[in-house]
C-alpha cells in the first residue's frame, strides 16, 4: 500500500493564509476535535508562509511541560542562542527582543496552545498584544482556553476557525489514493459514517481493516470491512472519559449505542446530566435531522465507551434504547430499535423482522435487508422475507444466488397475485442486473395467461417496458390499465408506465397528470415497489425537459443527486450529464457520464447502463477523443443495443465520429436511421434531441422531415423549438436564427444555438452581409461564454483583453487621450487599437461600437 495521503484542504488553508499575510494581519486559532487535521493544516500554512520569506517559529504545548516556566518556548530560546541566561525574566526579555523587534518577519505557530505553561502563554500575549506578532494557534475543542490566551480571545486579537471533518468527497479522494482504486459505495458509506470525516479516525479504520484482512477488490470497487479500532487508538480518548461520573458515563453509553438518540428520548431526570456532557464537549446536537437529536462529539468516544462494556451490559443498554425508541412512532427509530435488538438474544416477532427487512430494502440498505430477511426465516422459508432476500441479493450483485432465491420465492407464492409480484421482481433482476430482457419477456408471456386479471395488472406494465427494451413496438398499443386509487400494486405499475410513456412521447401534460396520480400510491406501496418514487422522479425530470424548462429540470436533478449512496445516484448523474452535454459544458458532462457509468454498474433499476455508456462515448467523440469514444461504444452489450435509448445515443456518437472524419452526409444518414427506429418505438423526445446532431453538423435538410413528423406526434415545447430552429437553419435565415437563439439556449440546447449561429455567421460572410455576420458571431460568443470546446467562426478576429478594455472605454464616450491616460498608452497606440477593434467587430466608428457592446 502507498503512504497515507495528506489532503491540503486548499480552501481552509488559503483563507487562513490570507488572514495571516494581509496588510492588517490577524492571528488565527484552528479549533476542532482530536484528529481532525489541525496540526497538518498548520504545517501546510507554515510552508506557504516560509515561501513568502517569513520565519516560522514552531512551538508545541505539552501536558508534561505545562508546569515548567517557558518549557514550551525552550527550543525557541535555544535556537536564538539565549540558553545561557539564568533568570526567567532575562530569557523572556531576550525572546521579546528577537521576535518583537521585527514582528513582520516572524510568525509563531503554536500547536495545542491551551497546554502552554503560564509563562509561555504570558509571553505569547505580550508578543501579540503589544508587538502585533502574527500567530497561528491550534486547540482541541476539549481543552479549556484560560489565562492570557482567553484574554487574547476576549480582546478580539485572535480569530477562531472551527475545523470540521473532511467532506465525503475529500474522504473518498484520500481513500482512493491510498487504496489505489475506487471504493465500493457501501464501504465508502460505512467508513465515512464511522469516521464522520475525521482524518485520524479514517486512517486508523483503514489500518485496522488491513490488519484484520478486511480489504479486498470486488466487482464494484475496493471493499473494506470496518474493524474495531485497536486499544492504543481508543486510549487516546480514554483520559477524557475517565473524568465522567457514573450517571454521565451511563447516559454517554446509551447515546453511543443509539447514535444518535432523539432529545425526546432523554428522561427528565437525565436533563442535567445531558447538559453537563454537552458543556464538557462529550455530546453535541446533530444537524439537519428532522427530529432534534444528540450524539457523541467524537467518533472515538463511541469506540471507547462501547468497547468497555461486557456483552451483558451492552444487551441491557440495547434493551433500554429499544424501549425508548419504539413508542416514539417514527419508522426510522422503530427500525433502529429492531436492528439493535437483533444483536442480542432478544426474541423478535417475525412480523417485526419482515417489516424491518422491507424497510431496509426500500431505504437502499440491501445488506441489512438480506440479514434481516435471513433472520426472519430461521425456522421456515416464507414468501415475504424470501422476496426481500432475493431482491436485496440482486441489488448487491450476488446474481447467481439471487436467481436461485427468486425461484424459491416464486415456488412459495400463495395465489396469483403473489406469483405475479415474484415474477415482476424476478424480471427486474433478469432485465436490469443480468441484462437479458428477452428472457424475461419470454417467461412472463408464457405465464401471463395462467394468472387472474388482478395479477396480470401487476405484470403487464413491467412487461411493456421490457418489450420496448427488446425493440418490440407492439407494447405501445397495450401498455396498462388506467391508474385507479384502489388498484393495488397493479395501479402503481400502471402509473409508472403511463408516466414513462408520456415522457417518452414528449407529452408533459399527460406525464405530470400520471405522476401526480401515482405519487400517493407509490408511497403507500413503497415496500412492494421500492423504486417507484425514483422512477416517478425520472419521469418528472424528463417532463420538465420536454417542457423546455431546463432550469427547473437541472435543479430537480441536482437536488436528487445529493444523496451519493441512493440506489438512484447513477440515474441523476446520467440526467445531469445530458443537461451539460446539450449546454456545451463537455468537460463537466464527461465527468458526470463517467460517474454515471460507475454508479449504474453498481445499481441500475431502470436499465440505463447501456445508454450511459453510449452517452459517455458521445461526449468523448465531441471532445475530440475518438479512441476513448470507440472503446466506450464497444462496451455496450448486444442485449443493451436493442433498447431505443441506446440506439439513439450510439447513433449520436457514431455521427460525431463520422463528421470529424469529414463525412457529414454519412453522419446524417446514421442519425436519420436511428431516429426512424426511435419514432417507431415511441421515443419522440429523445429522437428530437438526437436530431439536433444533424443540425449541428450542418445537415438541417436531412432532419427536416422527421422534425416535422415529431411535432405532429408530440406537443412538447422543446421539440417545437428544435423544429423551428431546423427550419431557419435549412433556409439559411440568419436573422431568424439570431431571433430564436436566446429562447432555444434557455430551453436547454445552447450548444445547438451556438453551432447554428456560427454556421449562420459563415453563411452571411459568404454573401458579404457583414452586419449580419457580426450580429450572429456576437450572439454566439455571448451564449458560449461559459462553454468549453466551442468552435470559433473566425478565431483570429477575437478581441484581446486590452482591446476589450479600450472598446468599453470608447463606447463609454471617452476620448483617445483619456483612454491612454487611464491605461498608460499613447494616443496613437489607442487609435491603432481602435482601428483593429472596428475591423474585428465590423463597425465603422464609436457610435456603432456602442450599439454592438450594448448587444453583448
Amino acid at each position: 500500500m502507498a503512504r497515507w495521503p495528506v489532503l491540503p484542504r486548499e480552501s481552509e488553508r488559503d483563507a487562513v493564509v490570507n488572514a495571516l499575510r494581509g496588510p492588517r494581519s490577524r492571528s488565527v486559532m484552528l479549533r476542532g476535535p482530536s484528529g481532525v487535521g489541525k496540526t497538518t493544516l498548520g504545517a501546510h500554512i507554515s510552508h506557504v508562509l516560509r515561501a513568502d520569506g517569513r520565519t516560522v517559529v514552531p512551538v508545541i504545548g505539552l501536558v508534561e511541560l505545562a508546569e515548567i516556566p517557558l518549557g514550551a518556548l525552550a527550543p525557541v530560546l535555544a535556537s536564538a542562542g539565549r540558553v545561557g541566561l539564568e533568570s526567567v525574566s532575562d530569557r523572556v526579555q531576550a525572546l521579546v527582543a528577537v521576535v518583537g523587534e521585527n514582528p513582520a518577519k516572524f510568525v509563531l505557530v503554536i500547536d495545542d496552545a491551551p497546554l502552554l505553561d503560564a509563562v509561555s502563554a504570558g509571553v505569547l500575549y505580550q508578543l501579540v498584544r503589544v508587538f502585533g506578532v502574527t500567530t497561528l494557534l491550534t486547540a482541541r475543542d476539549s481543552h479549556e482556553v484560560s489565562g492570557p490566551l482567553a484574554r487574547l480571545l476576549h480582546e478580539d486579537l485572535i480569530d477562531i476557525v472551527e475545523l470540521d471533518g473532511l467532506s465525503l468527497e475529500h474522504s473518498q479522494s484520500i481513500l482512493q489514493q491510498y487504496l489505489g482504486g475506487t471504493l465500493r459505495p457501501e464501504s465508502l458509506r460505512a467508513l465515512f459514517e464511522a469516521s464522520r470525516g475525521n482524518p485520524l479516525m479514517l486512517r486508523e479504520l483503514i489500518f485496522a481493516a488491513a490488519r484484520a484482512g478486511g480489504i479486498h477488490s470486488g466487482d464494484f470497487g475496493v471493499e473494506v470491512s470496518v474493524a474495531t479500532l485497536p486499544k492504543h487508538v481508543r486510549a487516546t480518548i480514554a483520559e477524557r472519559l475517565l473524568q465522567l461520573s457514573d450517571d454521565e458515563r451511563r447516559l454517554a453509553q446509551l447515546i453511543a449505542i443509539a447514535q444518535p438518540i432523539p432529545e425526546a428520548a432523554i428522561r427528565p431526570e437525565e436533563t442535567d446530566v445531558l447538559a453537563r456532557l454537552t458543556i464538557d464537549g462529550v455530546v453535541e446536537a446533530t444537524s439537519g435531522d428532522a427530529i432534534p437529536s444528540v450524539w457523541l462529539a467524537h467518533p472515538l468516544f463511541a469506540e471507547a465507551l462501547v468497547g468497555e462494556l461486557s456483552r451483558a451490559e451492552r444487551a441491557e443498554i440495547i434493551q433500554e434504547v429499544a424501549a425508548r425508541l419504539t413508542p416514539m412512532g417514527d419508522q426510522q427509530l422503530r427500525f433502529t430499535a429492531t436492528v439493535l435488538l437483533t444483536t442480542t438474544d432478544a426474541v423478535i416477532d417475525n412480523d417485526e423482522l419482515d417489516w424491518a427487512a422491507n424497510y431496509a430494502h426500500a431505504a437502499g440498505d440491501h445488506a441489512m435487508a438480506a440479514t434481516l430477511a435471513e433472520r426472519a426465516q430461521e425456522v421456515e422459508r416464507r414468501f415475504a422475507p424470501e422476496l426481500v432476500l432475493a431482491s436485496a441479493l440482486s441489488a448487491l450483485a450476488e446474481s447467481e444466488r439471487a436467481s436461485h432465491v427468486f425461484e424459491s420465492t416464486i415456488s412459495l407464492a400463495a395465489g396469483d397475485e403473489q406469483r405475479a409480484i415474484a415474477l415482476a421482481r424476478w424480471g427486474q433482476h433478469v432485465v436490469y442486473r443480468l441484462a437479458r430482457p428477452a428472457d424475461a419477456v419470454t417467461r412472463v408471456l408464457a405465464e401471463l395467461g395462467e394468472l387472474d386479471a388482478r395479477a396480470q395488472s401487476v405484470l403487464r406494465p413491467e412487461l411493456a417496458k421490457w418489450q420496448l427494451m427488446t425493440g418490440d413496438a407492439t407494447a405501445l398499443s397495450d401498455v396498462a390499465d388506467p391508474v385507479v386509487l384502489d388498484g393495488g400494486l397493479g395501479a402503481v405499475n400502471a402509473g409508472l408506465t403511463a408516466a414513462m410513456m408520456a415522457t417518452m412521447m414528449g407529452n408533459p401534460e399527460e406525464a405530470f397528470h400520471a405522476i401526480n396520480q401515482t405519487r400517493p400510491l407509490a408511497e403507500a406501496f413503497r415496500f412492494e415497489a421500492p423504486f417507484a418514487g425514483a422512477l416517478l422522479d425520472l419521469s418528472e425530470f424528463l417532463a420538465l425537459v420536454a417542457s423546455a424548462d431546463i432550469v427547473r429540470a437541472s435543479e430537480f436533478a441536482a437536488q436528487r443527486r445529493l444523496d451519493r449512496f441512493a440506489d438512484s445516484a447513477g440515474v441523476w448523474s446520467y440526467a445531469l450529464a445530458i443537461v451539460r452535454l446539450h449546454d456545451g459544458k463537455l468537460n463537466e458532462a464527461s465527468t458526470l457520464a463517467s460517474l454515471a457509468v460507475e454508479q449504474l454498474r453498481w445499481r441500475d433499476f431502470t436499465g440505463l447502463l447501456g445508454t450511459a455508456l453510449a452517452l459517455h462515448a458521445t461526449i468523448e467523440a465531441q471532445r475530440g477523443d475518438p479512441h476513448t469514444a470507440r472503446l466506450l461504444f464497444n462496451e455496450v452489450t448486444p442485449e443493451q443495443a436493442s433498447d431505443a435509448k441506446v440506439i439513439l445515443q450510439r447513433a449520436e456518437c457514431e455521427a460525431w465520429l463520422l463528421a470529424a472524419d469529414g463525412r457529414p452526409d454519412d453522419a446524417a444518414a446514421v442519425i436519420v436511421a436511428a431516429v426512424a427506429e426511435g419514432i417507431t418505438l415511441g421515443h419522440f423526445l429523445l429522437s428530437a434531441l438526437t436530431l439536433t446532431v444533424a443540425l449541428r453538423i450542418g445537415q438541417p435538410e436531412a432532419a427536416s422531415e422527421q422534425l416535422d413528423l415529431l411535432t405532429q406526434l408530440s406537443p412538447a415545447p422543446l421539440i417545437a423549438r428544435i423544429r423551428e430552429w431546423g427550419e431557419a437553419s435549412a433556409a439559411r435565415d440568419v436573422t431568424r436564427l439570431c431571433e430564436l437563439a436566446p429562447t432555444l439556449a434557455a430551453s436547454g440546447v445552447a450548444a445547438l444555438a451556438v453551432d447554428g449561429l456560427l454556421a449562420g455567421a459563415q453563411s452571411a460572410a459568404k454573401t458579404d452581409r457583414r452586419e449580419l455576420e457580426r450580429k450572429a458571431t456576437l450572439a454566439a460568443r455571448r451564449l458560449a461564454a461559459d462553454m468549453d470546446h466551442v468552435p470559433s467562426a473566425n478565431g483570429g478576429d477575437e478581441l484581446t483583453e486590452r482591446e476589450w478594455m479600450i472598446a468599453r472605454a470608447a463606447a463609454g464616450r471617452k476620448r483617445s487621450r483619456e483612454i491612454g491616460q487611464q491605461l498608460g498608452l499613447s494616443v496613437r497606440t489607442v487609435d491603432n487599437h481602435l482601428a483593429r477593434i472596428y475591423r474585428k467587430l465590423g463597425v465603422t466608428g464609436r457610435v456603432e461600437l456602442e450599439h454592438v457592446l450594448e448587444e453583448l
